[in-house]
């Protein structure tokens, strides 16, 4: 067998392969397993509690657009910034750069066995504050 052949056969073999390899897992995708996507999908299986600040400016868009916070949507919209983020701390936390839509530049969420709870929020520059933040910065 010639070096020809062995070409051939070996590049036909990977072809197959490749071939066989797509029409099994090709519904399949290992994006899910990522560590974003673990994240948010934890976010939507357990219950995620505001701490009072970020709870009274989530209030406050509520009563100035006058429907409910998109929270969990803003959430799942949101960039996880990793060097910002203690993924291996106890509790973990994670902050989230929300989309620019929302009234809060960034959350941190932090993590137990049951629940997550978002303890620090960013504003954005042009957000209208509520009287309560303001209140509570002082």
């Amino acid at each position: 067998m010639n070096f020809k052949q062995r070409l051939l056969r070996y590049g036909s073999g990977v072809i197959i392969g490749v071939l066989l390899s797509l029409a099994i897992f090709s519904g399949r995708g290992c994006s899910e397993w990522m560590p974003e996507k673990r994240i948010k999908s934890r976010i939507q299986l357990n219950s995620i509690e505001l701490d009072a600040v970020v709870s009274c400016a989530i209030e406050c868009w509520k009563n100035q657009q006058g429907k409910p916070s998109p929270l969990e949507a803003w959430l799942m919209d949101a960039e996880i910034d990793w060097s910002m983020s203690g993924p291996r701390e106890t509790p973990q936390r994670y902050v989230f750069i929300l989309p620019a839509e929302a009234p809060l530049k960034s959350v941190e969420c932090q993590f137990s066995q049951n629940s997550g709870l978002i303890t620090t929020a960013v504003y954005r520059d042009n957000a209208d504050r509520c009287q309560c933040v303001v209140e509570s910065e002082e």
